[in-house]
Order: C-alpha cells, then structure tokens, then sequence
C-alpha cells in the first residue's frame, strides 16, 4: 500500500481511475493504447494485490523498521521501569516469537486467569510467568542467577515455555538465539531486561512479569493491550507523518505484533513451513499476515526489473517511436518489412 505525493493512502477504485486516465491519454490524442499488444501485463497484478488487500477484514499493520527506530530513539532516555521502556521490550522479543496479546499482557489490571480442565484445574495466569524464561550460555548450560549485570555477557539462549497456547499446544518450548550483531534488538537481550524488571520490582512468581512502575506509585501496573496501543499508534504517526485523526492509525494494534513476526521471516526469505512451526500454527492461516507492506512493494518492483523490453513502442502519427528499437525489435522490423517487399 503506498501514499499519493500528499501523504494520503489511495484505495483500488482509485489506482484504477488513474491507469485508466493514463490510457486516455494517449487514445484520446490518436495514440495507440499503451496497454494494447502487451503479452504481459504489469500493472494487473498490482491492482489485484490492492485489491485483494483491501478485501480482507480487520486488517492490522506491522511494525516497520522506521517505527521501531523511534521507539528505540524517544524510549532510550526514558526509565528502566518505565511504562514506554518495558513496552519496547516486550516489541523486541515479539517481534521475533510472535506472541500473541493473551500470552503477555492483560486488558485491565486484572489478570486473565485460564479456565478450569480435567488437566489443569486450578486457574492460572494466561500471561508469561517468570518461570516461563529459561536463559543457557553458548554451551547451552542454564544460567540460574540472572540479577547480576556479570550474567549478561554470558547468556545466549532464552527458552521461552508458551504454556496457554490458542492452538492448543500448551507447555511448548521455544529456543531464541542472541543477536550479536544487532544488541538494539536482540530478543534474547529484551528478555533478560523483562526478566529483571520483574525481578527488580518484586513480581510475585505467580503474577505475569509484563509490568512497569510509574514514577508516583510504590508497586507495579500491568502493561495493558490499551498502553501498547497508544505507544504503537503515537510511534506510527510519527514515522509516517500521519495526522492524530487518521484512520490508517486503527490498524496498529496489540495484534501488530504478530503480524510483525510473520513478515520479518517472510522477508528474509523463510519458508512458509518454517514461519508456519517457528512462529506456532497449526494451518496455514497465518498466510494472511504476510502482508501488502512497503517492503513487499520494494521487493515487486525489484522483481520486475522493468525496462524498455517491458514497455509497448507508442509510434507516434508520423510513424517515429517514443523509445529506440531493441536489437531484437530491428530484426523482427526488418523481417517483416522484407516480407512485405516480396
């Protein structure tokens, strides 16, 4: 989905409109259609993709590397315990888990408990526990005391136990790697900072760790679905210039999340099968997270590679063509020129 030079997002009936000015402009003037004696059409398929976009309902956003490079910019002041810095944190590790809402945060300061089964019967919190993150050095031995500031050098591995699964797969444990390379984001280095945060403001160890202090309470809040709204919303306008009452604002959900997840592998190149298992489906649904975003737009363009071999020749009245001919296209020209002769 792109922008007209004014910012302003543009639908499919629109983009229509416009090729189909596009064309009128040549007709109109006696020139061939542009369109006319293509074997491929290129522009269709992007059309279709709008289209296609536009009819799927309750559609979310990802988070785009432009908003995460403000976030990481207006959070770094900011307290460690902050409400703004623990929500970052929790954005670098889902961005690479795929976590859903019900697994981290809650929607009061009331916490969801899980129903009662045969299996489990007493209640417990939907969202992360403490006990949930499991951290292991490179030799995958487990690191047990994570307070001190001398274990961050040697952790390297956090796995994570998914126990309240939507799919059903309760108990799943995941391993994530350290990312040395990019320590801004490194999911492993976000969780050792959520882990101590917990740690550091007294979490009960039956209470979800997805929590902050503000600076005039003496105890911890739960980071709500409605805090993380706020801060992905205010993040969006800010990197896409976007005016407080823009619409295109309701797509940057809690849910955003996950769909960030599904995209970030899927534009590295990841199989379907591998999103599919690394990021905990049991279909293929999560096919309707990949998304029409401005990365997957960069990478159609880049695909096509259109040049004069793509574009019709558009010969003018007096017979000229708007472009030189290809070497192939003279050979094709005097071809039938010849034919014509005999």
């Amino acid at each position: 989905m792109g922008n007209t030079i004014k910012s302003i997002r543009i639908k499919y009936a629109t983009l229509l409109k416009y090729v189909n000015a596009a064309k009128l402009f040549y007709t109109d003037r006696g020139y061939h259609n542009p369109q006319a004696g293509i074997r491929e059409d290129l522009v269709k398929p992007l059309l279709q993709a709008v289209k296609q976009y536009e009819s799927i309902t309750n559609r979310k956003e990802m988070i785009y590397d432009n908003m995460l490079a403000h976030m990481l910019a207006t959070c770094r002041p900011c307290h460690p315990t902050s409400l703004d810095s623990s929500i970052l944190d929790w954005i670098i590790l889902g961005r690479v888990t795929g976590a859903r809402r019900s697994e981290w945060c809650q929607d009061s300061q009331s916490v969801e408990m899980t129903s009662p089964t045969l299996s489990h019967p007493i209640p417990e919190p939907k969202a992360f526990l403490l006990s949930d993150f499991e951290f292991f050095d490179s030799l995958q031995q487990r690191i047990y005391d994570i307070s001190s500031p001398d274990s961050t050098s040697t952790v390297d591995y956090v796995q994570i136990c998914w126990r309240c699964q939507k799919n059903g797969d309760n108990g799943q444990k995941i391993p994530f790697k350290r990312d040395y390379t990019h320590p801004n984001v490194c999911p492993v280095l976000a969780a050792l900072r959520i882990c101590r945060r917990a740690l550091n403001l007294s979490v009960p160890s039956t209470s979800p760790i997805a929590v902050f202090c503000n600076p005039s309470s003496p105890t911890f809040s739960y980071i709500t679905a409605k805090h993380v709204v706020a801060f992905l919303r205010r993040s969006a306008q800010a990197a896409f210039n976007l005016r407080p009452d823009d619409h295109s604002l309701a797509r940057w959900t809690s849910h955003s999340i996950r769909v960030t997840a599904a995209n970030i592998l899927h534009r590295a190149g990841m199989s379907d099968s591998y999103i599919q298992t690394r990021l905990r489906w049991k279909s293929n649904t999560f096919l309707m997270y990949l998304r029409n975003t401005f990365y997957s737009a960069d990478k159609h363009t880049a695909a096509l590679d259109i040049s004069n071999r793509n574009l019709p020749q558009l010969p003018t009245k007096d017979g000229q063509q708007r472009r030189p001919l290809e070497p192939h296209e003279h050979i094709i020209s005097s071809h039938f020129l010849a034919a014509a002769a005999a």
